[in-house]
């Protein structure tokens, strides 16, 4: 008997429908003639908590696990050791019984690395000796599972993939469990301090952009401009007295001479003038990043929100590939499926777009070479069932990418005209749409309209053309626009462009980020859920707590630099060039060190979420306490002790007191947490 076994029960349904035989339905599993299909929910093991590793004298706390304590810092297992998920112990029976009765074992989990420890974790903790293949599920439509059951492979082949998830699964515990206890045990504050090693890094994002949005101070420039029939604006030099060293004309009286010359000199002669027709490709697919970007700002749906509406059309609807992709590209190979899939969404409500695609175009999107694990999420050309909602329209722009590529480019008109005018040059630019090409699938952007609105004739070198206007623009600079979803998702996607390093730069420009596009959404959900970021409309905003905590912790655990670093790690593992153990040797030191740092550190937190984890951080203002008897501000807040007791802490100084009997002022001081 071969056993399939699938990540989830959509998975496994996917492939029993094309298995040869006839199909019966059991408790738990599917039979297709020599073939049953099984499947777990997701992972159906996890790693055990810190109490199983920690010794039995260990004092209980109220809710009878373990205390935390510094003395049992750091935890590091001598033998990793997994459970089984309560929810999840049934069809873990199940699918013990059936490898009693397995010849062959196939891994049918997700096409990724997660997916491929998830099913492999499983086949060990259920003592699995037999022999082990895998199947590689892009999508879950006729052609793409036919496809993929005629190339099935050594389940063997995938071991470093398998290790570099069970590295990442490790080094998370430890960060997680080991750090979030010391600095837990140093926050006084009077909560728990969630650590993630993904989490920190993309809160200190986000409190960096509010901080610079909040401290930003606005310039206001000027920008000259002489009208010929069309407007022309000043070409800025840093040589010119008025601009300053960020290249700005700030000097209001040097705008005006400026104008007052041009007007005085009445003329203009033309410079330079350039008329090109240039075209633009379609923009690549979607990766998932990308699709989070688009959605959130066309839609203004949530990342989760999107990756969920993602999921259920390849799950569910079975009309999308994959979505958990950082690939915007598709394999040679599947562009002979492009006429099938045309013809399919001809048939699903497209026909008057897929009329007009031209399925012999072979755009730049079709790249073996730049294929990842997974490809460019794109339609399956099939659907079993439509999608609603939300759903319908995340789909709807997955299709309208694709049906792009199978139109001819955007043509336009680029025009540039320079002309010279008391002493001075004077620039005008335009963009006039030709031809709109794959852009029809859209329709003409705005931005196009706006710049189609100024024509610039056809004019000659030398020829001189009337100053008939002249006028001075001020305009002011802006602040960087607070996060989305979309945009704080492209930001971990493109962590490089936030580093000042040049050689991490570099580095990391090439593949790494924040997370994953499997990750970022939950860890997101995760910074809202605990109340360090909330939501005001679309925008992203970390509350007072968040930015308490980046402020506490090491630089180290909150630098993007660190845990792209780890991202590389994990791809070295994936790839062979590091081994599992190597790279969980480097965790525990970088672990020791940051519980050894914690131990002679103090700092407050306030508002962190209850041991217990039901109380969200809310960012909201402490209570106010008296003058402070140090510094003599009233910046003092009332905090709580683990005793119970209220205790005094100057938000100025930074000194701490016990608060007199009636409350009214600071009596004897304190050294919190000495």
């Amino acid at each position: 008997m071969r056993l399939f076994i699938a990540e989830k029960p959509s998975l496994g349904k996917g492939i029993a429908k094309y298995l040869s035989g006839s199909a019966s339905s059991g408790k738990g599993y599917i039979q297709c003639g020599p073939d049953v299909v099984t499947w777990c929910f997701g992972h159906v093991f996890e790693q055990v908590e810190p109490d199983y590793y920690l010794p039995d004298d260990v004092p209980l706390a109220n809710n009878g696990k373990k205390k935390w304590r510094f003395e049992d810092l750091p935890i590091f297992p001598e033998h990793w050791k997994l459970e089984a998920k309560d929810d999840a112990k049934a069809q873990i029976k199940v699918i013990r019984d059936l490898l009693k009765k397995a010849d062959v074992v196939v891994n049918a989990g997700d096409p990724d690395r997660e997916g491929q420890l998830l099913v492999d974790e499983v086949l060990e903790e259920l003592g699995w000796k037999g022999p082990t293949q895998r199947i590689w599920l892009a999508a879950l439509d006729e052609q793409s599972v036919k496809k993929a059951l005629s190339s099935i492979r050594d389940n063997r082949e995938y071991q470093n993939l398998c290790n570099a998830a069970r590295a990442r699964s490790r080094a998370d515990w430890l960060v997680g469990m080991n750090l979030s206890r010391a600095f837990t045990l140093r926050n006084s504050g009077g909560g728990v301090v969630s650590i993630g090693r993904v989490q920190m890094p993309t809160l200190a994002l986000i409190v960096a952009r509010d901080e610079k949005i909040e401290n930003f101070q606005p310039k206001e420039y000027f920008v000259p401009r002489i009208h010929t029939g069309f407007w022309s604006s000043w070409e800025l030099h840093e040589d010119f007295s008025g601009v300053d060293g960020e290249g700005y004309l700030t000097d209001c009286k040097a705008a005006d001479s400026l104008i007052a010359r041009a007007q005085a000199e009445g003329r203009a002669v033309v410079q330079e003038y350039e008329s090109r027709e240039k075209q633009q490709s379609a923009t690549l697919g979607f990766s998932l990043a990308e699709l989070q970007k688009v959605c959130s700002a066309k839609l203004g749906m949530s990342a989760q929100q999107v990756l969920d509406a993602a999921q259920a059309l390849y799950e569910t609807h079975k009309c999308a590939t994959y979505p958990r992709t950082d690939c915007r590209y598709l394999p040679e190979e599947q562009f002979a499926e492009a006429s099938r899939v045309l013809s399919g969404l001809a048939r699903l409500g497209f026909g008057d777009l897929v009329k007009n695609a031209d399925a012999a175009r072979k755009s730049s999107i079709w790249n073996t070479g730049k294929v990842t694990a997974h490809h460019a999420i794109i339609p399956t050309g099939g659907m079993e069932s439509r999608p609603e909602g939300a759903t319908a329209k995340v789909y709807e722009i997955i299709v309208r990418s694709y049906l792009a590529q199978f139109y001819p480019p955007y043509v336009f008109r680029a025009i540039k005209a320079v002309l010279g005018c008391a002493g001075e040059s004077w620039k005008a630019t335009a963009n006039v749409p030709v031809a709109p090409g794959w852009k029809a699938v859209y329709g003409l952007s705005e931005e196009e309209g706006e710049a189609a609105q100024q024509p610039i004739p056809v004019l000659q070198t030398g020829q001189v053309l009337p100053v008939q206007d002249a006028d001075v623009q001020a305009k002011q600079t802006k602040p960087p626009a607070r996060f989305t979803d979309g945009s704080l998702i492209e930001a971990m996607s493109n962590i490089h462009k936030f580093i000042e390093d040049e050689a991490a730069k570099a580095k990391l420009k090439e593949a790494s980020g924040l997370g994953t596009e499997a990750t970022r959404a939950s860890i997101l959900e995760t910074l809202l859920g605990r109340g360090f970021v909330e939501r005001k409309g679309k925008q992203l905003i970390s509350t007072r707590a968040g930015r308490e905590l980046v402020k506490a912790l090491p630089r180290e655990l909150t630098d993007p630099v660190t845990t792209a670093k780890w991202e590389d790690a994990l791809s070295l593992i994936a790839e062979g060039k590091l081994t599992l153990e190597q790279f969980e040797e480097v965790q525990r030191a970088v672990v020791a060190r940051h519980i050894a740092a914690a131990k002679s550190s103090h700092f407050t937190v306030g508002e962190a979420r209850s041991r217990n984890g039901k109380g969200a951080a809310t960012g909201k203002a402490r209570k106010l306490g008296p003058t402070c008897a140090a510094c003599k501000q009233s910046k003092t807040v009332v905090l709580r002790a683990k005793s119970g007791k209220n205790w005094l802490k100057c938000e100025a100084c930074g000194a701490a007191f016990w608060p007199e009997k009636n409350g009214k002022g600071c009596g004897t001081p304190w050294e919190a947490r000495a």
